[in-house]
């Protein structure tokens, strides 16, 4: 999932994608699930701690980070996304 760490309710935003995906099969609930945060150019690095870190609680999910700003975490993100398919 791919989810703007700037919007003030993460949780609710996550929940409905939740919700539209569990309507469209159940299946695909029980696949592991990777939630990217991004537009964390957007904030400073102890605000994006802080979210990640209330965000994570209670979530059995990788949760990463990005910016397309930044090169790296593009990379980091597909790095991981060709880690599942490879």
């Amino acid at each position: 999932h791919l989810i703007d760490i700037t919007n003030e309710n993460i949780e609710n935003t996550y929940q409905q994608v939740k919700k539209e995906l569990g309507n469209y099969s159940k299946e695909i609930l029980k696949k592991k699930e990777i939630i990217v945060l991004n537009k964390t150019d957007l904030l400073n690095k102890k605000e994006i701690e802080e979210i990640v870190k209330n965000f994570s609680k209670g979530k059995d999910s990788e949760i990463l980070t990005l910016s397309t700003l930044d090169k790296e975490s593009i990379s980091k993100i597909k790095a991981k996304l060709l880690s599942y398919v490879s």
